[in-house]
């Protein structure tokens, strides 16, 4: 093989790898997981069963309202709890 074909090749191979690797981490940060307990008060992203809304809540880590945050987030965080998981393209 000549010096252009290698280059060549080596640019294709390393520009296929780039897509793959950007796809797979692009859909990892598509799933979503709704994270209850750890809200600071005014900043939950709906409804619980104590309001109707977002940024309703009044109280620091409230049980019951949630935000999203990216898969895996939440089972790291003291207190925390998991309600739902979703992948976010999801309506």
């Amino acid at each position: 093989m000549t010096n252009n074909k290698l280059k060549n090749i080596s640019f294709i191979t390393s520009a296929l790898s780039l897509v793959l690797l950007s796809y797979s981490t692009a859909s990892a940060e598509n799933k979503k997981e709704q994270c209850a307990g750890v809200v600071k008060a005014g900043l939950n992203d709906c409804a619980s069963v104590e309001h109707v809304c977002a940024g309703m809540n009044t109280d620091d880590g409230n049980e019951t309202d949630w935000l999203w945050l990216p898969t895996g987030t939440c089972q790291k965080i003291i207190g925390a709890h998991i309600i739902k998981t979703k992948d976010s393209n999801e309506t």
